[in-house]
Formats: C-alpha cells, structure tokens, sequence
C-alpha cells in the first residue's frame, strides 16, 4: 500500500467477526450467550488493503428535502454553550513549549480508575499531574459524533464538527462531489486540507514563522488534525512501511530517516506482553465477548509475531511496545527540533492510538485496557521527566486529554444484570442489516433500481448518503422512508434528516441536550442525508467496543494540565475539549476567534 493510499491496516488474523446471533441484528438486543472473538473494524485499525477512504432567510424546505450547499450557515445549536470561566493572564514572557498528548479513547474515569495497579516508584506520569498539576475532573465534548477525526479537529481548533468540517473519519462532501477519508485531500494525498478552520499551531506560524509545530502520532488523523495545515513537521505510522512516514503535504523532517533506523520496528519482533498488575488486584483476564490477540489467545501473555508473519505489524500495534515507539519519536522530535529551545514558543502534539485499539478489542473493563494504562503511565513518566531535564517545568506546559471516551461492552452489560436478576436495554446494531432494510424501505415506496443495485451512496458513521441527485423530486420520499425505518428501530435513540437539522425541527422523541449535540456535529454538504445515533449501551457495528455517541461516556475525557507556572487543583467545574484551544491561545497571547470553547482560568 503506497503512502497516498490509506495507512491503515487490519490484521487477517482476526478472522471472525461477532457472529450473528439471534436477535443481534436489526431488532434484537443483546444475546445472553456469548460471542465468538470480534474484529477490530476498518475505521478503528490500520489495515493491509487500501481503502480510498440557517439563518432567517428563506422558509425551511419539508421534512426530506436535498441537503443545502456546503457552507451554507447553520442556525446556532440549541442554547449558547456556558464560558468555561474567566480567561487566563498572559504570562509576562513567552512560554517556550506546548505539549498536547491525545490518548485515543481514553475516557474521563481512566487515570484514576487504574491509580491502584500503577507501577511507578518514582511518582508516575497521571498521579503526578493530579498532584502536582490542574486535572478537570468533569471534561465532556458537546458534540455527538465522537470518534477520532471529529475529536482531535476539535482540540486544537477550539470548535465543533459543525466549523471544523470534520463530521466523521469519513464522509462525502458535496462541494468536490467525493467521498473519502478525513484526512485525505483530493488526490488522496493525506494532509488537513479538509479541515476548514486554523489550529492552535497554524495561528501560531503565522504571527510567528520561527515557532515551531509538529504532529507525532500512530494514527495520521490524529497527528494531522492537531497541527493543522501549517505543521513544521507531522509524522505517522505507516502500518505497511513499518516505519513512521509523513507526506508531500508537510516539509521531510531531516531526521526521520535516522529516526527509522535507529528505532526500527522490527526489534519488537518476538516480545511478549506480560502481565504486571499483582494476582487480585486486576480484573479477570478473560471474559466472553473479548477479542483475540493475534496469536490467538485470549489471556496473558502476548506474544509480538515474528516480523515475518502476515500480522506481525497487527501484534505490533495491539502491543504497549507501539506505544513505547511513538514515545520515542516524540522524545526524538523534542531533541532534533530543538523544541522549547528559543524565544519562539513551540507545540508538539502527540496521538497514542494504542489505547484505541486495545479498547475496541477488549473493551474499558479488560485486563489488556488496565494493563496497556501501567504502560501509559510510565511513558507519560518518561515524557515528563525529559521535559524536566530538557525546557524546565515553568518552560512548558503539558497537557492530556482524549478525542473521545468508550461505551461498555452490551454483552457484558446483560450478563451483569442477569447476575442480579435484572435487565438492562443494551444491544448491538449490524450495518449489514440497517443497510438492506433501508433499502428494502426506500425500495417499496420507489420501486426497486435496476439489478438490485442499492439506493445508499455510502454509510459513513452517523451519516447516510441517498443515492439519489439533489434535484431528483424522489430523493426527499427516499430519505422519509429511510428515516422511519431507522426510527422504528428499537437501538436507535436519533434519527434525523439534514433539513430537520439544518433548520432545527427537533423531532418530539428526541431531548434539546442531545439535539444540540447532534446540531453541532452537523456541517452543511458534508453530513448526510440522513444522521442517526444509537441508544445509551447500544452500539453500532462489530467491535467488542466501540463509541460514537452523544453519551456521556462517549462524550466524557480528561483534561490535566502540567507545568507553566500552574498551582496544583482538582477541579469540579464542568469544561469542554474545545476549552484547550483558547485556554492555551490565552496563554500565549493568541487571539482565537469565531470558535465554541471559551478560555479557562487555571491559576498561576
């Protein structure tokens, strides 16, 4: 797979998916068996094939109607969000060094939830930001599409789905007429070029051409959506290279080839994943509804393929020792760029995936999850005492938050009712099934299309493309036969056309919270036809978990901030992500405008 295709990977190895259960389908809820080991999905893990990835004005159109033009302004969603408090004084010098460490998947429970089986003797990395920094405990995203491109676009932006553009990791937009992947421009060349509002490091350049912002990440979405379209430098891993890679869209860091040699992936080959939390003081290490590693088992430890296997590069990335790597080329980038090093302040962005695909995998009650956080929090330990050593804590400011959090396991969820005698309404909704009712429904009202061929353009997490021209008068029939049929469904919670959103015409089942988050992950020409979310502890699609939802656990991550000056806080007030953004912008005399978040008073 070339560098313009996709660098994303699925290991053959994970040969079943969840199997079709009775009842997991269309209608059905959760079984009380269990499932055979799931897959991680496409839109989760890198994989081997390459996939090409209102104002006043006018009278609101009837329920259905074609989707208005990209860019067409979007009437504000719901109430105004409330200012996170009062903005943060400028320091009196510049701050030299902006580190932003993104663990994907990580929700707002986790770094404490796990502080027991920590393994550090020298204070750690999480603990010591609670206890020597400022954590928010209550971090919530106000948007319902929470998944990785639409989280990490709104970090550094300080903006939702609904200014960022970024309305999924894939989506189709009308204004080019394609349909791709989010960090794709239209020759397929990765770069932010989809992403219509400026970064924190993008204002940065542009008042300051000598500071310095670079993007290091497992995933490429997550690096190029926090630096932005003018990064320094911005790297990835390339799960088909074996090697951190960046593109055409972003200047060759000299030192990525040295970088590659010197800490080749193949060292990892035959390594194993013990165990290192104390007998009882873990969770159990297998349960049914987990995944499988891909040598095939299920409980510790894990074994890193010989680099000769087809999956060798799947074990790689399912292992903590991707995320020791990607620590390693962060720390690397700090020396060669000199980072935090001069008079111009600097930002590093750094994006751990591992914790998103040892989630979907597991799932946020597993052993692996528990055991890949001992991991985190000695690499957050490294990364802290080298920023010590290397800028100073007053020279810098750390900062760890998430693109989005994780649901339960549904399974797990019925089995843990059944234990008490009670029913909890959890489930799982399979694409393939939402998609041939669609068009089973479209179909008995418009006849079916020729060889059977499908009414559905794409279907790109919420989103729903009608097959159908804008102008076509049987589009806005298509899309109401659609929208009922995913309503009727009992595991979906909001099901919404582009006009209902577009014009704010709620519908009477769903509540004004969530449809302000649904209105601000909705953007003009690039949502679909057709939005629709699940169920609280109903999940879409086959990985053991997963999260995309306006639900709290979904929406709910951390936010600590370290160094700079800061006076150490454990704080209740309620913040959102988009806060970072103007928070930092704050500090650093940058001004940020027409953005949702609202810079927060930290103290110093």
């Amino acid at each position: 797979m070339s560098q313009q295709a996709e660098g994303r990977v699925v290991a053959a190895v994970f040969l079943s998916s969840l199997v079709a259960i009775s009842g997991l389908g269309l209608v059905g809820h959760a079984p009380h068996s269990s499932v055979s080991p799931g897959t991680i999905e496409p839109s989760s893990f890198p994989r081997r094939v390459a996939l090409q990835r209102a104002n006043a004005g006018p009278p609101p159109p009837a329920a259905g109607s074609p989707l208005p033009a990209t860019g067409s302004p979007l009437p504000a969603a719901g109430s105004p969000l409330p200012a996170a408090g009062s903005p943060l004084p400028a320091a009196g010098s510049p701050l030299p060094l902006v580190v932003v460490v993104s663990f994907d998947q990580m929700r707002g429970d986790f770094a404490t939830r796990f502080e027991k089986v920590y393994q550090s003797k020298n204070g750690g990395g999480f603990a010591r930001i609670r206890r020597e920094g400022v954590d928010f405990e209550s971090c919530y995203y106000r948007h319902a599409s929470n998944i990785t491109g639409p989280g990490h676009a709104s970090l550094l932006t300080g903006c939702y789905p609904a200014k960022t553009g970024i309305v999924g990791n894939e989506f189709c937009d009308e204004q080019t007429k394609t349909c791709g992947y989010c960090a794709h421009d239209t020759a397929k060349v990765f770069s932010a070029s989809k992403l219509l509002v400026p970064t924190l490091g993008d204002l940065l350049r542009q008042r300051s051409p000598l500071s310095k912002t670079v993007g290091v990440g497992l995933k490429d979405r997550a690096s190029i959506l926090m630096v932005g379209n003018n990064a320094s430098a911005c790297i990835w891993f390339d799960a088909e290279q074996r090697r951190f890679a960046t593109s055409s869209a972003y200047k060759q860091p000299s030192w990525l080839e040295r970088f590659n040699k010197r800490y080749s992936v193949e060292r990892y080959a035959g390594r194993i994943w013990t165990s290192r939390i104390p007998a009882g003081m873990g969770a159990e290490d297998s349960v049914a509804a987990e995944g499988r590693f891909p040598e095939g088992d299920g409980t510790f430890p894990h074994h890193v393929l010989d680099n000769k296997h087809d999956d060798f590069t799947a074990s790689f990335l399912l292992s903590p020792f991707s995320m020791e790597l990607l620590f390693d080329a962060a720390l690397f980038a700090v020396d060669q760029e000199k980072l935090g090093k001069d008079a111009n302040t600097d930002v590093l962005c750094i994006g751990v995936s591992t914790t998103d695909y040892v989630g979907h995998m597991y799932g946020p009650d597993s052993r692996e999850v528990q055991e890949l956080y001992v991991h985190a929090d000695l690499m957050m330990e490294r990364l802290i005492n080298k920023l010590d050593k290397s800028v100073g804590r007053k020279n810098y400011v750390l900062v760890v938050t998430s693109d989005h959090g994780v649901a339960p396991v549904p399974e797990i969820l019925q089995r843990q009712a059944e234990q008490q005698r009670a029913v909890v309404d959890a489930g799982r909704i399979k694409k393939s099934d939402m998609k041939r009712a669609i068009d089973s429904a479209i179909a008995s009202v418009l006849g079916p299309r020729a060889n059977n061929a499908s009414y559905i353009k794409q279907a790109y997490e919420p989103s729903i493309y009608i097959d159908l021209a804008n102008d076509d008068p049987k589009k806005p029939r298509a899309i109401n036969a659609a929208v009922q049929v995913l309503r009727s469904h009992p595991g979906i919670a909001v099901a919404a056309t582009a006009s209902e959103i577009m014009y704010n015409r709620k519908p009477p089942t769903v509540d004004d919270t969530t449809w302000g988050y649904v209105r601000n992950s909705f953007y003009p020409g690039r949502s679909g036809d057709i939005v629709y979310y699940p169920k609280r502890y109903w999940i879409i699609g086959g990985n053991v978990a997963t999260h995309g939802t306006p639900h709290d656990y979904d929406r709910w991550v951390p936010l600590m901030f370290l160094g700079g000056g800061l006076k150490p806080q454990i704080r209740k007030d309620t913040v959102a992500p988009v806060d970072l953004a103007p928070t930092l912008g704050t500090m650093l005399d940058l001004k940020m405008d027409n953005i949702d978040g609202a810079a927060i008073q930290l103290g110093r």
